[in-house]
């Protein structure tokens, strides 16, 4: 079987700006190949060295040279179908919210092929996302009437790619149910996926806050729990990157005479070792602006319970007791915070849960298989 993974970019292209999205491509790729599914991943880059074509890890990966200008993703669109045509593959796998949709379900459509749409927040479903965005930023008035019919014409093709997915995946009930209602679409829920990891590591008495440093994440809350805090021999990492000097500068001024290192930019390949080191790991994101975060996976995975502000995706922190949602009370995370520093015991069983749930939920074959099953479906 032949399956076409259509991404804006790759985990590892050094010229790429990481995300949850790229993570959980790259985990599903290799667990594809290493099913034996003839996995072609066609994605653009910056990096002017990579090859059109070349293999690595049994996957055939299809290089598309970026270039500068506005309506870039325009031209690429062209670029991924011709791709698509060489290739003619049995299925397409999308993943988040991009035009890469309209060319995935069109080309599904005229091919007969499968179409499968995986959602990766909360909102991945909703109809001119670009053009809210846009009119809600602090743009000037006159920039924003400049790019709004750019943002509409965007839009446009991917809220027509949406409705053209055979199969739509979520990674929650709350994703289920907006695209359900946004999309009229049925929605199969399934969980993300992580390799299985090593984890060796001692614990040390450390806080971990490990995202992109932005204003939706929110760093200055984190900042903000740990000045209070009572502790002996702890201490927080603030990890993550950032293009904004400014920003970054002033999350450091924040943190000045406070136990919190701040280590700037996380390669992912090298993040487990924050995740497993730490005993606990903090989520201040604001209410919209997470899914469920690959950080939480991380963490579970490395017996790391959570304290989160906002998000317990499918109510998992509360029901399986592997960690803490505040429901928006900066007050009750601190407070509960300081509870566990008090009761490393707690900590403890909270971790050994987390890890034995996230073996079970994202290191589980029966995704990979589920996934396969989907993409197999033949069409009259």
């Amino acid at each position: 079987m032949k399956l076409a993974i259509l991404a804006q970019t790759y985990l590892f292209d050094k010229t790429a700006s990481i995300n949850g999205t790229l993570v959980q491509l790259h985990n599903l790729s290799k667990a594809f190949a290493q099913k034996g599914i003839e996995v072609h991943y066609i994605c653009s880059t910056k990096d002017k060295k990579k090859p059109s074509k070349e293999i690595k890890n049994s996957i055939h990966f299809h290089w598309i040279q970026t270039q500068s200008g506005i309506q870039e993703w325009k031209r690429q669109m062209s670029l991924y179908k011709e791709i698509l045509e060489k290739v003619q593959p049995d299925s397409i796998y999308v993943r988040g919210r991009n035009v890469l949709q309209y060319i995935a379900g069109n080309y599904a459509k005229s091919h007969k092929s499968n179409f499968v749409w995986g959602t990766n927040g909360e909102d991945s479903a909703e109809l001119w996302k670009n053009c809210r965005r846009l009119l809600a930023s602090k743009k000037n008035i006159i920039r924003r009437a400049g790019l709004l019919p750019l943002k509409l014409y965007e839009d446009y093709y991917i809220n027509s790619g949406m409705k053209m997915a055979d199969f739509v995946v979520n990674q929650t009930k709350n994703q289920k149910e907006f695209t359900r209602k946004t999309l009229r679409k049925k929605g199969i829920i399934l969980p993300s996926f992580f390799l299985p990891t090593e984890n060796s590591l001692q614990k040390k008495n450390q806080i971990l806050w490990l995202a992109t440093l932005s204003s939706n994440k929110q760093p200055e809350i984190f900042i903000e729990l740990l000045q209070d805090l009572r502790f002996m021999n702890w201490k927080g990492i603030l990890g993550g990157g950032t293009t904004n000097l400014n920003y970054e500068n002033a999350i450091r001024e924040k943190s000045k005479n406070l136990p919190i290192e701040i280590t700037g930019n996380i390669e992912f390949e090298n993040s487990f070792f924050y995740y497993q080191r730490a005993r606990l790991y903090i989520n201040t994101s604001r209410p919209d602006s997470d899914g469920l975060p690959n950080a939480y996976i991380q963490s579970w995975l490395s017996g790391t319970p959570i304290l989160s502000l906002h998000h317990d995706p499918n109510n998992w922190l509360m029901e399986q007791n592997i960690g803490y949602c505040a429901q928006g009370s900066v007050k009750r995370l601190k407070t509960k915070l300081q509870e566990l520093i008090e009761n490393p015991e707690e900590i403890e069983k909270m971790g050994k849960r987390a890890k034995n749930f996230a073996e079970e939920h994202f290191s589980n074959n029966r995704t990979i298989v589920a996934y396969i099953n989907l993409f197999k479906v033949t069409k009259d």
